[in-house]
């Protein structure tokens, strides 16, 4: 029989472990004031205010109120004032030839003139382009909203995403940090049986072994943890450097007051941005089709012009000076244009067809989104349920393996078995949980609202 190891060492190795756990102790109280406190609300607002996407879509919507302004201004009368002054270098000449004598040249004008004149126009009539136009531009508008609405679902589907899967990285550490200080105490069981001539040179290799490939695993989720804190600290605007303390709602796993499936889809289809962008740009197509069909109409505009004008020698404006004022009105009537309106009026019914088709298909797409994401949370619900009880079973089993093992009934292998067991089934369970809030937070996206699951 192996003797083993010595006392000392084995209290030195304890020693070195225990100064190791304070300073890291004493190093996260000194991180503690730094660190930035974040629940998936949080990180939800943060994103939106950071996100370059719904920031783009919202400076759409102030493009569109520049468009319904412009729109507007059609209705309204035109006053332009024009100013003007011309140089004669050489004065324009004639020349008159008198019966029987020699031409004699004329001069005409002054070296100076000075113009202006004011004219104010306004649109009586244009077929109905006019306020048709502003229509469209106050509908475009609700579009862009809707759009920004849009993104801001995306940016907060994807914000929970990088949430919950930094929150399963970091269960992931915890159940296997669990498992390494379990099978430390199950070394330590066995170092000391086997001092005392109980156990085998085998089984204190074999924990050891056990403990050690837990290792590896610890340095991979640990990397795999940091990322996808990164991941989700420059999705939000945070320092990659800064730290976070991601705070998990352990009451967001029940569905006690999740509404019914056509509840769902009557909201989704009254409520989602997707189908409001498309009854919006069905409209705006129907009423691009008054607008072709106003090139078949006269159009009728008044005009007032006021024109002064003076003439001199010397730049002065005090000489020669004469003014005019005109009243008209304009009519156009579009009698032959080689059938470019019908053309329009064509095109724009075409268009309004197939917006209106693409309404109607959208409208099934988002029926058959909201149950798809309603039949995963229900699934991911019934996996949720499964992995609890099943945490239980791995309990009781590592309880029982436990006690067989030190009543001398069982042996090392039970209990790694059940240790092993028991370690799987709380990673089971970390993904089923991210699973869960994975498919509440893709019904919260179908249906675009925020969906109560809590009791």
């Amino acid at each position: 029989m192996v003797r083993p190891a010595s006392l000392g060492v084995r209290e030195l190795k304890k020693g070195i472990v225990i100064i190791l756990a304070l300073t890291g102790i004493l190093g996260a109280f000194g991180r503690a004031g730094a660190e930035t406190a974040l629940s998936a609300q949080d990180v939800r607002e943060r994103a939106l205010q950071f996100n370059r996407n719904y920031l783009a879509a919202r400076e759409d919507v102030a493009k569109a109120e520049s468009d319904i302004i412009k729109a507007r201004a059609g209705a309204f009368p035109s006053l332009n004032l024009l100013g003007s002054y011309s140089r004669n270098v050489i004065l324009p000449s004639f020349f008159v030839n008198p019966e029987g004598e020699e031409p004699v040249e004329f001069k005409t004008g002054l070296k100076n003139a000075f113009g202006a004149s004011l004219a104010l126009r306004q649109s009586l009539w244009q077929g109905g382009k006019v306020f048709t136009a502003w229509a469209i531009a106050k509908q475009y508008k609700k579009y862009a909203e809707a759009q920004a609405g849009r993104v801001a679902a995306e940016v907060v589907y994807n914000a929970d995403l990088l949430f919950y899967s930094a929150v399963l990285e970091q269960s992931r550490l915890n159940v296997l940090n669990t498992a390494f200080e379990t099978n430390s105490l199950n070394l330590e069981m066995v170092e000391k049986l086997y001092s005392q001539g109980m156990v085998s040179e085998f089984e204190v290799l074999r924990a050891r072994v056990e403990k050690s490939n837990l290792l590896p695993q610890i340095l991979r989720v640990e990397s795999d943890l940091r990322l996808s804190r990164k991941r989700l600290k420059s999705f939000i605007g945070i320092d990659l450097e800064e730290a976070i303390i991601l705070i998990e709602d352990e009451g967001d796993t029940s569905l006690v007051r999740l509404p019914s499936l056509q509840a769902l889809t009557d909201s989704a289809l009254a409520l989602r941005s997707e189908v409001k962008q498309a009854e919006y740009l069905a409209d705006i197509s129907k009423k691009a089709i008054r607008i072709a069909k106003g090139g078949y109409y006269p159009s009728l505009e008044a005009v007032s012009t006021y024109s002064w004008q003076s003439q001199s020698d010397d730049f002065t404006l005090s000489e020669n000076q004469t003014d005019s004022w005109s009243i008209g009105i304009n009519l156009r009537i579009p009698i032959f244009q080689g059938g470019y309106t019908r053309g329009e009026v064509k095109e724009s019914r075409a268009t309004y067809n197939q917006a209106r088709l693409a309404a109607m298909q959208l409208k099934d797409d988002v029926r058959l989104d909201v149950e798809e994401a309603y039949d995963q949370i229900l699934q991911a619900k019934k996996a949720l349920d499964i992995q609890g009880e099943t945490i239980a079973e791995a309990e009781a089993g590592l309880r029982i393996a436990n006690l067989r093992y030190e009543t001398g009934v069982g042996t090392q292998l039970e209990v790694l078995s059940a240790q092993t067991a028991l370690t799987q089934a709380r990673q089971a369970l970390a993904e089923a949980t991210f699973f869960f809030r994975q498919a509440h937070s893709l019904l919260n996206k179908a249906t675009n609202i925020i969906i109560k699951t809590d009791s």
